[in-house]
């Protein structure tokens, strides 16, 4: 009788106990499909009132710097890392990158621009000099120290003969822009980009080349 009460006191002890989030030490499930960078995806199998966090490496016990909500969502991948048995992802944090555990996200569907595998939403932008390209559906728009929004049709969107990447976007009356797959840095900061790009322009003097990253404009901010 005593050794089944001292195992009824366990048990309800365990259940009373605090739960410690999966979404917090990093041990969740990889069961969904495999998520590759760069992609695009939204925080599931995280309880109401718990977070998923964000931490300076891939790892549970690095660093937290920021958390996402439960359901948070439009978030960039720039790199992935399987480690342990776990898979982490490489995100913005807005200031700075920061590794989340993938067993609590899944891949969301992205509307792509001009029938490329580039998402719509996605900004380019290069420093000496600054300069800023920005995407829709049919157009990009420019913006550098000398000139101010001026937008050009896109006229061709196609990859490398025989291969994948870089993928070309032709803009009538601009240029070129060669966007590729891959980690990015913008020389300034420690914000990571998931696209390099390099634009063939024009000005009086002739072509132009300029040298910049790529990322989603509208990305989902985290949490302080």
């Amino acid at each position: 009788m005593r050794i089944l009460s001292a195992a009824v006191l366990v048990a309800l002890a365990a259940c009373s106990a605090p739960e410690t989030s999966d979404a917090q030490t990093g041990s969740g499930s990889d069961a969904r499909a495999p998520i590759n960078a760069p992609a695009w995806i939204r925080v599931v199998g995280v309880a109401e009132g718990d977070t998923l966090n964000i931490r300076t490496g891939p790892d549970a016990s690095s660093d937290i710097v920021g958390t996402f909500l439960p359901n948070q969502g439009r978030i960039e991948v720039v790199e992935t890392r399987s480690i342990d048995g776990q898979t982490w992802g490489l995100v913005s944090t807005g200031e700075q990158g920061g590794w989340i555990n993938l067993a609590y996200t899944e891949a969301i569907d992205m509307v792509m621009i001009a029938d490329s595998p580039v998402p719509l939403g996605t900004f380019c932008a290069g420093t000496e000099p600054f300069w800023n390209l920005a995407f829709s559906p049919t157009e990009a728009t420019w913006s550098s120290f000398e000139t101010e929004g001026e937008t050009y049709e896109i006229t061709e969107s196609e990859s490398a003969a025989s291969r994948p990447y870089p993928w070309m976007f032709a803009m009538r009356g601009f240029g070129l822009a060669l966007v590729t797959p891959e980690q990015c840095s913008d020389g300034m900061s420690d914000i990571p980009y998931a696209w390099s790009v390099l634009i063939v322009g024009h000005d009086e003097s002739g072509h132009v080349l300029y040298e910049g990253c790529c990322r989603l404009e509208t990305l989902e901010e985290p949490n302080e």
